[in-house]
Parts: C-alpha cells; sequence; structure tokens
C-alpha cells in the first residue's frame, strides 16, 4: 500500500460484509521497508488489527476484505508503538496471510557448504546433473448430469362386463273352473282388474378410490471401471563416444 500512514488516521473501516468496524487509531509500519503493514481499529473500547497490504482505500475510507466478525475476532495484541515480529507474525497467521521462510541456521551452513563445495575445482554443481523426471496420475471423481426421467400420470378408459342377478315381472291368465258346490251367483256386467308389473334393474355407482403410490427414486449402484490414458516418463541412457574405445565404458548402469 503506497498510501502514507498518516492520510489512514481517522479512516472509516469497512468489512467485506458492509459493516463498519471503527476507525483506524494507529498505523504500523514493516520493520524491513517502513511501509504501512498493519492498521489498528478503534471500535468503541475494543482495538483490533487488520492488514493494510490486502486493504484498499476508498471514498468511503478503508475497506478490508475481510468481515466484521473475522475482524473483532482477531488475537488482542498491545503493541504499543512498535509492532514486534512475534505479533506481526501472529496477525499474519490469523489472516491466512503468506509468511516468508526464513531458513534455519543449519540450512544456512548446509547452503554455505554446498556454494564453496561446487566452487572448488573437480567437484559437482547442479549444472552437472541431469534430471530426470516422470508423470504420475492422480485419479478423482466428478459428479455429471447423465439424463432425466418423468412420470406421468394418464387416464385410460377400458370396457368391463359385471355379471348382476335381477328379475323382473310378467303376467300369465290362471283360470280356475268353479264347480256346482260353490253355487257362486253375480250379475252380468263389465268389471276389471289391474296387475302391477316389477322389474330389477342394475343401477351403478363410481367413486374414485387410491390403490398404490408411485414416485421415481435414484438407485445408487457401485461399479468398478478402468479408464485407460498415458503417461511420459524420462528415460535416460548413456551414448560413449565410439572413438573413445573400450577404456571409456563406465563402471555403473548406463540406462535409468
Amino acid at each position: 500500500m503506497t498510501t502514507q500512514a498518516e492520510e489512514l488516521l481517522g479512516a472509516r473501516v469497512t468489512g467485506a460484509d458492509g459493516k463498519v468496524v471503527g476507525t483506524v487509531e494507529q498505523v504500523f509500519r514493516d520493520d524491513v521497508d517502513g511501509t504501512p503493514a498493519w492498521a489498528r481499529v478503534r471500535s468503541g473500547k475494543t482495538g483490533r488489527f487488520v492488514p493494510l497490504a490486502t486493504s484498499q482505500v476508498t471514498s468511503d475510507g478503508l475497506s478490508v476484505p475481510f468481515d466484521s466478525q473475522k475482524i473483532m475476532g482477531g488475537p488482542n495484541i498491545d503493541a504499543g508503538q512498535h509492532m514486534s515480529a512475534a505479533q506481526a507474525e501472529e496477525l499474519t497467521r490469523y489472516y491466512g496471510l503468506t509468511i516468508p521462510s526464513q531458513p534455519s541456521p543449519q540450512e544456512s551452513q548446509m547452503g554455505s557448504q554446498q556454494s564453496q563445495m561446487a566452487s572448488q575445482p573437480g567437484m559437482m554443481s547442479d549444472a552437472d546433473w541431469l534430471l530426470r523426471q516422470e508423470e504420475r496420475v492422480a485419479v478423482g471423481k466428478e459428479i455429471f448430469e447423465t439424463g432425466h426421467v418423468k412420470l406421468h400420470k394418464y387416464v385410460d378408459v377400458e370396457p368391463i362386463d359385471q355379471a348382476v342377478h335381477v328379475y323382473h315381472e310378467e303376467y300369465e291368465v290362471e283360470r280356475i273352473p268353479i264347480t256346482a258346490e260353490e253355487r257362486i251367483s253375480g250379475n252380468i256386467g263389465e268389471s276389471e282388474q289391474e296387475l302391477i308389473l316389477h322389474e330389477e334393474r342394475a343401477v351403478f355407482r363410481k367413486e374414485t378410490v387410491p390403490v398404490e403410490r408411485v414416485r421415481l427414486v435414484a438407485k445408487r449402484v457401485e461399479e468398478d471401471r478402468t479408464f485407460h490414458d498415458e503417461v511420459r516418463r524420462e528415460r535416460i541412457e548413456v551414448e560413449p563416444d565410439q572413438s573413445l574405445g573400450s577404456g571409456g565404458s563406465p563402471s555403473g548402469s548406463g540406462r535409468s
């Protein structure tokens, strides 16, 4: 951040979620190049630190690429007027920023010894080696959509035959002769008799009843598949100079 530290003092600090956290109370510089590295944000009686390297100065103040909850949940550091390297590293780890690696004394000594050995006559350096490489296959799995299946309900009409036992009435004339013993007398004249006939008829009544539930479900089928691909592998072979004769034969293997 090329902004001067004095310009940041009193600036309003806004998190990535759009919430205002507080105002810049103090700016701490990097011990190496002196650029503004951290800002202490005052929010009520609480002070928290935000990184300036990833922040941006806008017309509204300082915009920090971390939400307000992340900022206010940071470590409570008493930096005073100067921030130590340990305090800066703690904040850097909390915000997930890159920490430049420092070589250990053993690594520094080893590197110095290797440089000295490479500079000595007859000693082999990295330029004297061939680096053989090969490809390795890392197999991962992804989920792809393979198709759609739908259930559609139709209405079919089919004829049915249902046997029903019914009856109906028919008339017949019944005649019974009158004997002399009955001695029935009557007047001659017109008369009539009415008979009502009946029959049974089938009455149809339909109702809708549920018979089953139907739905689509995805069934997971486990299987093993073999996939074919190619990988490249480097091969190093010795190509002797024919003019050297048998005296130039190597003592080790000629292939790796």
